[in-house]
């Protein structure tokens, strides 16, 4: 996996026991006590209630000159029942609110501990790609990546998970499950190239590219705008600016064609669904890398339900914006 993937994956957090584990066994603790708080507190506003009542009815009692022992008797087991009820109220709340904070700390330990990580891995992909890019001539041929600084990107990634974050796509060195029946895994050959070749691409438009490796390392499909395009037919050349930021704010732009390239719809465009079994590439959420993945079906709001490459021993599924599920190409 190049650097970009690497800078994005971590281990495998779908189990209960391992990363998020701490964090949901205490929201399940905590799920379990309220129904016990809010039993606690409606029976001490009960007893306040038989309170009131037994006073009305001492008070009147009184003012008829009758008796008053057993009257006073039930309303001191009352006050002494209220003390109960109130202590045991204040109990489970104090214990729910030591929870909820625990839960928080923990949490944002992980959030600062995650944004460590990040840093360091953004700083030493910086590093490397400082050393590995070249200044190139555009009106050459070929694909070469040169470091480029640059404004911010107009236009930033898509998709989002549904429910807790608890998986990252896993490395390359996982085996490759063979793709399903009815999935729409294309074939490479020339027929397929000349169709995409013969694809334009307009400044501005929002594009999934693969850059061109500069060794024999794999490169990954990845979000990128394209700023200029040169020439025309066969010799038409496009320079695109990766969607990904180094901590300095800078971003690389590469010069690639129409083959290595897939269009990504314009936000507001409508599509149609995909269906489930289908093999496409998509825009992992929080990053700015495409991967393999497979259609579990569409969710309400116009996202896709996947099952990323790698991740089909878990029950996490990915939710992610209709627009950056793409066709797969290896």
């Amino acid at each position: 996996m190049s650097s970009r993937g690497n800078q994005r994956r971590g281990p495998n957090r779908n189990s209960e026991n391992s990363e998020h584990g701490e964090e949901f066994q205490l929201w399940k603790d905590l799920k379990e006590k309220l129904p016990a708080v809010i039993e606690a507190f409606n029976d001490s506003s009960s007893n306040v209630t038989d309170i009131r009542d037994q006073d009305k009815r001492t008070a009147e009692k009184r003012d008829k000159g009758g008796p008053l022992s057993d009257e006073l008797s039930k309303l001191d087991g009352l006050f002494r029942n209220g003390v109960k009820a109130n202590e045991n109220a204040a109990l489970l709340i104090a214990e729910v609110l030591e929870k909820a904070k625990l839960l928080r700390a923990v949490q944002k330990a992980k959030e600062e501990q995650m944004e460590a990580n990040t840093s360091r891995v953004a700083a030493q992909r910086a590093k490397e790609s400082a050393a590995a890019s070249s200044v190139y001539d555009f009106d050459g041929s070929g694909e070469s990546p040169v470091p480029s600084p640059s404004t911010a990107v107009p236009h930033r990634m898509g998709g989002g998970s549904k429910g807790d974050r608890d998986s990252l796509p896993p490395s390359r060195n996982r085996s490759t499950p063979a793709a399903k029946a009815g999935s729409a895994e294309p074939q490479a050959g020339p027929a397929a190239n000349s169709i995409r070749s013969k694809q334009t691409f307009a400044k501005d438009d929002e594009v999934a590219f693969k850059p061109k490796p500069l060794s024999n390392e794999l490169t990954d499909w990845i979000l990128g705008i394209v700023q200029d395009v040169r020439g025309d037919g066969k010799s038409r050349r496009y320079r695109v600016l990766d969607a990904d930021v180094d901590e300095n704010g800078h971003q690389k732009d590469f010069r690639t064609s129409a083959s290595s390239m897939i269009l990504i719809p314009r936000d507001g465009t409508i599509l149609p669904p995909l269906e489930t079994g289908k093999v496409v590439l998509a825009l992992y959420p929080n990053t700015t890398t495409f991967y393999k993945a497979e259609v579990m079906g569409m969710d309400g709001d116009g996202k896709v339900n996947l099952k990323f490459e790698g991740e089909e021993s878990s029950n996490t599924m990915q939710a992610v914006t209709r627009r950056h599920v793409v066709e797969y190409r290896g």
